[in-house]
């Protein structure tokens, strides 16, 4: 018997980043209020812009979906990024996430006043929420940060205005101890989303310093030689590249190659713990014109071997270099959200 094989399924690549692209750009005006979000919760910018690229994965096949427009994008946002997280805090294992529909997780109208009610949460305690449980954490950052109202908490969230009510008061008197430098509870739930790095792999400040010296000399060969022959990168949230031919002819060449209209020089500096590769860009044609940076590079290492895994580039992601660059007191430009 002969099986016939199926006809290519001819998928339009151009179309579908186009379709894309137009989604990320309708998205912008709010979605430095979705990455301050993400943010609060997870504790660290590399985790926050993981949480937020995942979150417009989701939107953008949620949005396909629906028949009815969305009104309010940026509750549609928060609300995916909510379930995201909490979802990946579960599926770890290293905690357990209260469900709000459990028994004695509604508060009354008329129970003890808030302890926290006047407290300007993020400017005052910063990363102090991250003390708090998985649900309060959500809760107190939604009303005391984003001025949420409880309805719309308990909309975002599936659950009633009790339930949300009771995680905020719960929330807010941990926080209000913590502020009085008491002792807050040391449970796992306390430790989650908290943005603690991993000691880096041995070898990582000499891999990543050889890595720069190969961008500033422009040497595309030096550079694809420092990966796995299985490596890989990502330009976060638009293109990623496997194996020695794609890294060479895709993000080097596009960036260090004689077509190149920018000039790029690297430098390398301690950010949260973290050494990282600061990318510098002048125009090609105007050497006189004072350099910016433009880009952060992240890499990982291979288990036991001195080469790169995995590189990640933040070209794309305005909010990762304003916090970045920002926070080292540099110059820097943000470069839109997309190449197409």
């Amino acid at each position: 018997m002969t099986t016939e094989k199926p006809e290519p399924v001819n998928v339009h690549a151009g179309e579908l980043r186009q379709a894309r692209r137009n989604f990320l750009v309708a998205l912008e005006p709010v979605r430095p209020a979705v990455y301050r979000y993400c943010r609060r919760l997870t504790g660290t910018v590399w985790d926050a812009e993981d949480l937020l690229q995942e979150t417009l994965v989701k939107g953008l096949a949620e949005a396909s979906q629906r028949h009815e427009p969305i009104r309010n994008v940026q509750a549609w946002l928060i609300r995916i990024a909510t379930n995201t997280w909490l979802d990946s805090l579960r599926r770890s294992g290293r905690i357990s996430v209260q469900d709000f529909s459990e028994p004695g997780a509604d508060l009354p109208d008329g129970d003890a006043a808030d302890p926290l009610t006047s407290l300007a949460v993020e400017s005052a305690l910063g990363h102090v929420l991250l003390v708090l449980p998985p649900r309060e954490r959500v809760c107190v950052v939604l009303k005391d940060v984003f001025s949420y109202s409880l309805a719309e908490i308990a909309e975002m969230l599936d659950t009633t205005t009790g339930a949300v009510k009771s995680a905020l008061h719960r929330g807010r008197g941990t926080l209000a101890a913590a502020q009085a430098g008491l002792s807050v509870s040391d449970d796992d739930d306390s430790a989650a989303g908290s943005g603690t790095n991993a000691t880096p792999p041995a070898g990582h400040p000499e891999l990543l310093r050889r890595l720069a010296d190969a961008f500033n000399s422009y040497d595309i060969d030096a550079m694809v030689s420092l990966f796995l022959t299985g490596g890989r990168t990502e330009v976060i949230g638009n293109v990623s590249e496997t194996g020695h031919e794609e890294i060479r002819t895709g993000s080097m060449t596009h960036t260090f190659g004689p077509d190149a209209a920018e000039l790029y020089r690297a430098s390398v500096h301690s950010y949260d713990g973290e050494d990282v590769i600061l990318l510098w860009e002048r125009p090609k044609d105007s050497p006189d014109t004072p350099e910016v940076v433009a880009d952060v590079v992240r890499l990982s290492c291979a288990h036991g071997e001195p080469l790169i895994a995995e590189l990640r580039l933040y070209f794309f992601c305005p909010e990762v270099l304003a916090e970045v660059a920002g926070g080292l007191g540099l110059p820097f430009k943000t470069n839109g959200v997309s190449y197409f």
